[in-house]
């Protein structure tokens, strides 16, 4: 049996995955902190992309990862009594975690049938978009990407109109289990198309960098398609504190990526212990997924200009 557990905005530590979490688990996409891992003796697996100590453009999404592990035998490993069994763990509801949701418990769906191709497709632009945070320049009038717009729009139109950081679980679980029907839709060929919404505005002016305030899903494609290739993006909860995405900043520091977030959480007063802090590599990162960020974009645009050669 493969069942689905959202806890939403829960981050734990290896260790604590391992004391607290039930043999035939599998944590995704940051729910434990740290690089993909796994214990033979649970068994139980972390598959992770957020691993700030990687490269950003080194790492490969948590969905393509798991993708690979199920063609190499996953089900081998977590299986009881011959049968497939999984504790799924997430802590968000993105493309990429429900995504990787989609492969593990429909794994018999798409592995040696004539639907793998297209699955492949999507995991394989999945993973351009998500170890880019969604700013790598397809083109957004093309077909194949209304398609892939198609499948994850659950997710995409509450993106913008909705605070996904104050989502609770079962909330989080519906939009999982719709775009998990919207893949099987897709892997037979039957899925619909959307158009993409890429609106952004700029609102601060850098050093060789800008903030943009998302007003579409696909805002951060479209700045770096239009030559904005250093930028933060950012969007406002419902409490009015702010969701921040760095998108290739880091080079254009003095600073480590470890040290460039370590100032940014200094200025918020968050630990580096915390587990909802900013973090991120050398390519993208961003503010806490639970707390939001308070430093609005005015006072953010100087502190990064103070970081910049």
């Amino acid at each position: 049996m493969i069942e689905l557990i959202v806890e939403p905005r829960a981050v734990k530590t290896w260790d604590e995955f391992l004391k607290e979490n039930p043999p035939y688990s599998i944590a995704l996409d940051g729910y434990v902190l740290g690089p993909t891992r796994e214990d033979h003796k649970g068994p139980r697996l972390n598959i992770n992309d957020h691993d700030e100590k990687t490269p950003g453009l080194s790492n490969i999404s948590t969905s393509s990862q798991a993708w690979i592990r199920l063609k190499l035998g996953l089900y081998e490993i977590f299986k009881e009594n011959n049968t497939p069994k999984a504790n799924i763990y997430v802590n968000d509801c993105d493309q990429d975690s429900s995504l990787a949701v989609a492969l593990l418990k429909n794994h018999n769906k798409y592995i040696g049938t004539e639907k793998e191709s297209r699955i492949e497709t999507l995991v394989n632009i999945e993973n351009l978009l998500d170890i880019t945070a969604g700013a790598y320049p397809f083109n957004p009038n093309s077909e194949m990407m209304e398609e892939i717009a198609w499948v994850f729009q659950p997710y995409g139109d509450l993106r913008i109109i909705k605070d996904i950081g104050t989502m609770n679980s079962s909330e989080m679980k519906k939009i999982i289990e719709k775009i998990c029907e919207r893949v099987e839709i897709y892997s037979l060929g039957k899925n619909g198309r959307i158009k993409l919404n890429t609106r952004y505005q700029v609102i601060y002016n850098g050093k060789g960098w800008k903030i943009i305030y998302e007003l579409g899903e696909s805002a951060k494609m479209k700045a770096f398609s239009d030559g904005i290739i250093s930028f933060v993006s950012v969007r406002e909860r419902d409490d009015k504190n702010l969701i921040y995405s760095v998108i290739n900043i880091i080079p254009y520091t003095n600073l480590s990526a470890e040290n460039f977030y370590q100032e940014l959480n200094n200025r918020e007063g968050i630990s580096m212990l915390d587990n909802d802090k900013w973090e991120g590599n050398d390519f993208k990162g961003g503010s806490p997924r639970q707390k939001g960020s308070k430093i609005k974009p005015k006072e953010l645009g100087k502190l990064i200009d103070a970081l910049i050669r």
